[in-house]
C-alpha cells in the first residue's frame, strides 16, 4: 500500500509546474529573508502575507532551501506527508480493528483521487491530515503526556489550516 501511496504521489510530480502559483510566490518571497519567512510574506516586499498560517509554506520553503526552488521541490513535502498519512492510518485502525481493515482503510486514503491531488500540489492540506492524524494517534494513547502531545499537534494543524483543525478537537477530548 505504501508503494501504491508513494508512486502515486511521486510520479512526475512537477507535471503541475508551480501548482498554486499564489503559495508558490509567497514561498519564493520567504526564501528572501529571515523576516520574510517569519512574516509568511507573499511579495517580497513583505507589504502582504499568505492567506493561510504559516506552517506548512515554512515547510515548503525548507524544501526549497534544500533542493532549489523548483516546482517539484515545494511539492514534494505534502507528497511526503500524504504517504506518511497513509502509514499512520494503517497503524491507527490495526490496533482496534484488526489487519484487514487497517489495510483497506490505507488503500482507500492511498487511492483517494482526492487525497492524491492534494498531495501532488502546494496546497496546506496534506500537513493538515498528517497532524491530525498524529494527534488522533496520541490522544489514543491515553492520558498525561500523550494527551498533551495530542494538543500540540492539533496546534500545529491550527497553524497549517487555522479552524479547519479545530473540528477535530472536540472530538479529541471526548475520546
Amino acid at each position: 500500500v505504501l508503494l501504491i501511496a508513494t508512486l502515486l504521489r511521486l510520479w512526475d510530480l512537477d507535471a503541475n509546474g508551480f501548482g498554486n502559483e499564489y503559495y508558490a510566490a509567497g514561498v519564493r518571497s520567504m526564501l528572501q529573508s529571515a523576516h520574510l519567512f517569519f512574516y509568511n510574506a507573499f511579495d517580497p516586499a513583505g507589504l502582504v502575507s499568505l492567506d493561510k498560517p504559516p506552517l506548512a509554506f515554512w515547510i515548503q520553503t525548507a524544501f526549497a532551501a534544500m533542493l532549489g526552488y523548483s516546482g517539484w521541490s515545494i511539492h514534494l513535502p505534502q507528497a511526503l506527508a500524504g504517504v506518511a498519512s497513509v502509514a499512520l492510518l494503517y497503524g491507527l485502525v490495526r490496533r482496534p480493528f484488526g489487519r484487514i481493515a487497517a489495510f483497506l482503510a490505507a488503500l482507500l486514503l492511498a487511492l483517494s483521487p482526492v487525497a492524491v491531488a492534494a498531495d501532488r500540489s502546494n496546497n496546506a492540506d496534506s500537513w493538515l491530515v498528517l497532524l491530525l492524524l498524529i494527534a488522533a494517534a496520541l490522544a489514543l494513547r491515553g492520558r498525561g503526556l500523550s494527551f498533551v502531545l495530542a494538543m500540540v499537534a492539533l496546534g500545529l494543524a491550527f497553524n497549517v489550516k487555522m479552524l479547519a483543525a479545530l473540528v477535530c478537537g472536540p472530538a479529541l477530548l471526548l475520546g
